[in-house]
C-alpha cells in the first residue's frame, strides 16, 4: 500500500490530464455540433448528413474513453483515502472528490447512450446533450482548486467552469473542425464552416484568458509566485503553450478570411497548423493537470525560491564531464531497504558526488542532443546527406547511457531492483522518457533509411518528442521544495524546446513541398542545438 500511495501522485497526474483530454473532445463535439453544424443546416449539401455522424461516432467513443478513465479514478483515489487515512472504504468512497469523479462518469455515460440512440436525431434533440455536456463540465470543477477551498467561492467556481468550457469550445473543437473540413469538397461549405467555428473559437478565446487571469490574481498572491513557486512555473508554461496556440490561430485566421474573400482559397496550411493546435493544447492539459495538485501560493503550502537564488543557479559556468565513482555516491554508501522504496521520506541532501553525478548527466546528454542537432542540419545538404542520416543512433546511445546512470539508486547500478525501483513515481518517470527515446531512435533511424513503405513512422518522432516534452514539464516539483522548483525552472526551456520541436517536425512532414514545411524543417534541429546548450549549462548548486 505505501508503494501505492508513493505512486499516487503520478497515476494522479496522468489521470488528470486523460479526463480532461477526453472531456474537451466530449464538449467540443458537442458545442462543434451545436454552434458550427446546427446553424448551417441546409447549407452544405450531402456532406452535411456524413459529417454529423461522424463527429457523433467520435463523440461517442470519447464518452466511452471517459467512462474507463473516471472508473480508473474512482478506484484509484478511493485506494489512496483508505490506505492514507485508514478509514472504511464506505467513507473514502463518500469523499467530495471520489463522487465528483463517479458522477462524471455517469454523465459520460448517459450522454454515450444519448448520442448512439439519438443520432439520428440530434439537432432536434441536442438540447438534451448539451445540458449532459455541461453538467460534465460542472462534475470536473469538484476536483479543481476552486471547488476544493474550505470555503469555496461562487465566483471561482463559475470561472473554471467558464474557463473549462472555453478551452474545450476551441480545442477540443479542432478535431471535428479537421473532420469537417476534410469531408467537404465544396469551397463554399468550407467557407462557411471555417467562418463559423473561427467567430467561436474567438469568443472562447476571450473567455479563456478573461478566466484565467481571473483565477491568477486569485490563486497567486503576487507576480514573483510565478517563477518562484511550481504553481507559478506551471502556470508560466501554461502561458507560453497559449501565446504558442494563438500565434497558429492568428495565421488560421488569415487563412479563413482569405477564404471568406476567395472560396477557392487552399485550406492545407490551414489543416496542417490546425493539427499542431491540437498538440499544443494537450500539451496545455497536461500542464493544467499538474495545477490542479500543486499547492496554490496563497495557501503557503510550498516552498519559494527567490529571484537571488535563481540568478545564482542559473549563472553561466563551464560544464564538467567528470564523473565520480559510484563507490562515491550516497546510494552506494547507504544500501536501500527494498521495503523503503517509494515511502514518504525526508530526502537527505545531495552529497558533492551525488550533485557532480546528476551534473554530468546533464552535460553527456546535453553534448549527445548538440551533435544531434548539427547532424540533422548537415543531412539537409546533399553533399552531406548519406553521411548524416544516421544521426537518430545518437538518441539510442543517450537513452542505454540515460537508463544506467540516471537513477544511480536502482538497477542496474544501484542496490534496488528493476521491478522495486518501479514503486518510486520519478524513477518510473525516467523509464517512461528512456522509452520514447529509445522509441523515437529506432523509428527515425529507419524512416532517414528509407525502410518503411508507408507514412506513419514519421509521424513517431513528433509523437514522442512531444510525449516526452510533456512529462519533463511535470517531472519536478512534487515536494513543493526549493529545490525542485529550481530544478524545475531549468528543465521548462528545455521542455518548451522540445515542444517546438516536436511541432516543427509535424508540419516538415505534413508540409513537406511548401516553404512552411522547408523552414520547419530547419526550426527543429535549431532547437535540438538550444536544448543542448541548455543541458551543458546545467547546475544543480
Amino acid at each position: 500500500m505505501q508503494s501505492f500511495i508513493a505512486l499516487y501522485g503520478f497515476l494522479d497526474l496522468v489521470l488528470r490530464a486523460y479526463l480532461l483530454a477526453t472531456q474537451a473532445i466530449i464538449v467540443g463535439g458537442v458545442a462543434f455540433l451545436t454552434l458550427v453544424l446546427s446553424p448551417l443546416e441546409g447549407k452544405l449539401d450531402a456532406a452535411e448528413a456524413p459529417i454529423a455522424r461522424r463527429c457523433l461516432r467520435i463523440i461517442f467513443w470519447s464518452c466511452c474513453a471517459s467512462v474507463l478513465g473516471e472508473i480508473v479514478a474512482v478506484g484509484v483515489l478511493t485506494a489512496m483515502l483508505v490506505g492514507t487515512l485508514q478509514v472504511d472504504f464506505a467513507v473514502a468512497a463518500s469523499a467530495d472528490a471520489v463522487v465528483s469523479h463517479f458522477i462524471a462518469m455517469i454523465l459520460s455515460g448517459a450522454l454515450a447512450l444519448y448520442v448512439r440512440l439519438g443520432a439520428g436525431a440530434f439537432f432536434m434533440w441536442r438540447g438534451g446533450a448539451v445540458a449532459l455536456a455541461l453538467l460534465l463540465v460542472c462534475a470536473h470543477v469538484g476536483v479543481t482548486h476552486a471547488a476544493s477551498r474550505p470555503v469555496a467561492s461562487a465566483l471561482l467556481v463559475t470561472t473554471e467552469i467558464v474557463h473549462l468550457l472555453a478551452a474545450a469550445i476551441w480545442i477540443g473543437g479542432i478535431p471535428f473542425l479537421l473532420v469537417a473540413l476534410g469531408m467537404t469538397k465544396s469551397g463554399e461549405a468550407r467557407r462557411l464552416i471555417a467562418s463559423k467555428f473561427s467567430r467561436n473559437a474567438m469568443w472562447s478565446v476571450g473567455a479563456l484568458i478573461a478566466a484565467g487571469l481571473l483565477m491568477m490574481t486569485r490563486h497567486t498572491s503576487d507576480v514573483s509566485a510565478l517563477y518562484e513557486t511550481n504553481y507559478g512555473m506551471l502556470l508560466s508554461t501554461k502561458f507560453v503553450l497559449l501565446f504558442g496556440l494563438l500565434c497558429f490561430a492568428a495565421a488560421n485566421l488569415s487563412t479563413t478570411r482569405r477564404l471568406w474573400r476567395i472560396s477557392s482559397t487552399p485550406i492545407r496550411r490551414l489543416l496542417r497548423f490546425s493539427e499542431v493546435e491540437v498538440g499544443l493544447g494537450l500539451v496545455a492539459l497536461f500542464c493544467a493537470a499538474a495545477l490542479a495538485s500543486a499547492s496554490l501560493p496563497t495557501d503557503g503550502g510550498a516552498e519559494r525560491t527567490s529571484l537571488s537564488e535563481i540568478t545564482a543557479r542559473f549563472a553561466p559556468r563551464w560544464p564538467s564531464f567528470h564523473s565520480p565513482a559510484y563507490a562515491e555516491l550516497s546510494a552506494a554508501q547507504t544500501p536501500a531497504d527494498v521495503s523503503s522504496v517509494g515511502e514518504p521520506a525526508t530526502p537527505s541532501p545531495p552529497s558533492p558526488a551525488d550533485i557532480a553525478w546528476a551534473e554530468m548527466n546533464h552535460h553527456l546528454a546535453g553534448v549527445f542532443v548538440v551533435l544531434m542537432g548539427f547532424f540533422a542540419l548537415l543531412e539537409r545538404h546533399r553533399q552531406t546527406a548519406s553521411a548524416a542520416r544516421n544521426w537518430p543512433l545518437l538518441f539510442l546511445l543517450l537513452g542505454g547511457i540515460l537508463m544506467v546512470r540516471a537513477d544511480e539508486t536502482a538497477w542496474p547500478l544501484g542496490p534496488i531492483g528493476f521491478f522495486e525501483s518501479l514503486r518510486d513515481p520519478q524513477i518510473v518517470q525516467h523509464k517512461v522518457i528512456v522509452v520514447l527515446i529509445a522509441t523515437f531512435a529506432i523509428f527515425e533511424w529507419q524512416v532517414r533509411r528509407g525502410r518503411f513503405k508507408s507514412d506513419w513512422p514519421a509521424f513517431v518522432f513528433p509523437i514522442t518528442t512531444g510525449a516526452a516534452a510533456a512529462f519533463l514539464l511535470t517531472h519536478y516539483g512534487h515536494t513543493e521544495g526549493k529545490d525542485e522548483v529550481l530544478v524545475a525552472i531549468s528543465h521548462t526551456p528545455i521542455a518548451l524546446l522540445g515542444v517546438v520541436s516536436a511541432s516543427a517536425r509535424w508540419l516538415e512532414i505534413r508540409l513537406s513541398d511548401s516553404s512552411a514545411g522547408r523552414v520547419a524543417g530547419y526550426v527543429w534541429p535549431v532547437a535540438f542545438i538550444l536544448s543542448g546548450l541548455l543541458l551543458l549549462l546545467y547546475r544543480e548548486v
